[in-house]
């Protein structure tokens, strides 16, 4: 009988020593051990990826929700532009609010919340042809922006007594996720313009930062005043301090302090959204102030419960009143305009 010299052992991937048959059947459960963890590891990324969609998608920054809001705003605002003049203005806008953008499975946790910024623009046209000028003309600029268009069909009747216009509408998501939508409105019959920016989950605490420091805010010894320039174009100037002899409507009655401070805050938003000003915008260090008192009714404009408002391209200058027993050697503030930015220290000198 003829004989065969033995088969050299061999390593399969795994470093394994095996020969013939054997060797085949490893090499085939390897591969499958391999596929099988793929499909594992896929199967758990997809369902994390569904619940965090479910959840209202990842948390993102409370600078990032101001980027959207901005651009939802912006997206209205080129539309109009893309209309024919008179049909509306950039400024018509008004907020929508929304009912799908809340926590209903309890995915936000602390300093976590969630916003849909959303707004519509009356249009007005004499004429149903006009309209639909208008809206050929906006289909041909989204379509030259790379922008898929969808026909939205007319309005439903509500019931024999509807009469609103039967007319056509479009809509589209640009770039950056927004939504934008030119219609009728099936309640008031009236064509309208609509932008969407979808829900974003953020961190409060997250918010736009200062790029640009000057002055009493850049960081070193007390100034006269400075100056923060925000991300999103907001600008913050604080000071100069001035001595100022306090009125009977300061002191209330009472014996005035010996020192009387006023303290000059200024906006300026060279942003594309409104900014709410609101009292406790501004505070001290613990223990920063010693014998240093605000006066919580001034400004008078944040004396509500209501914020102030600066609005786009707007300038707000507001006026805080500071008392103090001895007179301290500078002042150490913190200011932030509105919620969603950042808050920064001025160390200003006192006169």
């Amino acid at each position: 009988m003829e004989k065969h010299p033995p088969q050299e052992p061999t390593l399969v991937p795994d470093g394994t020593p095996t020969t013939g048959v054997s060797r085949k059947v490893i090499v085939r459960r390897w591969a499958i051990g391999i596929a099988t963890a793929g499909v594992v590891g896929w199967g758990l990324w997809a369902v994390s990826d569904f619940l965090e969609n479910l959840g209202g998608g990842p948390v993102r920054s409370a600078a990032d929700f101001r980027k959207q809001d901005i651009r939802t705003r912006e997206a209205g605002r080129q539309t109009i532009g893309d209309l024919r003049p008179g049909a509306g203005r950039a400024d018509w806008l008004r907020e929508v609010g929304s009912t799908s953008c809340v926590d209903d499975l309890g995915f936000d946790g602390d300093g976590v919340t969630r916003k849909q910024p959303g707004y519509t623009w009356e249009l007005r046209y004499a004429t149903e042809a006009e309209y639909r000028a208008d809206l050929g003309k906006l289909r041909a600029a989204w379509e030259h922006r790379g922008w898929k268009t969808d026909d939205k069909p007319p309005h439903e009747p509500l019931n024999s007594q509807d009469r609103t216009p039967r007319w056509p509408g479009i809509t589209t998501t640009d770039a950056h996720g927004v939504t934008i939508t030119m219609g009728v409105d099936g309640y008031t019959g009236k064509p309208g313009l609509w932008t969407d920016g979808g829900c974003v989950r953020y961190n409060t605490e997250d918010r736009v930062s200062g790029r640009k420091h000057t002055g009493a805010a850049a960081g070193g010894g007390p100034g006269r005043e400075g100056t923060i320039t925000y991300d999103d174009g907001v600008r913050v100037s604080i000071g100069p301090v001035e001595s100022i002899k306090p009125t009977p409507e300061m002191t209330g009655g009472a014996a005035p302090a010996a020192y009387t401070y006023r303290v000059p805050v200024t906006v300026t938003n060279r942003s594309g959204a409104p900014v709410e000003l609101r009292g406790h915008d501004i505070g001290g260090y613990e223990g920063a102030n010693p014998g240093v008192e605000r006066l919580t009714s001034y400004p008078s404009e944040l004396a509500g419960s209501e914020p102030h408002v600066v609005s786009e391209g707007d300038t707000t200058r507001l006026e805080f009143v500071y008392t103090a027993r001895t007179k301290p050697s500078h002042l150490e503030l913190v200011y932030a305009p509105g919620g969603l930015h950042s808050s920064y220290e001025w160390k200003l000198s006192i006169p």
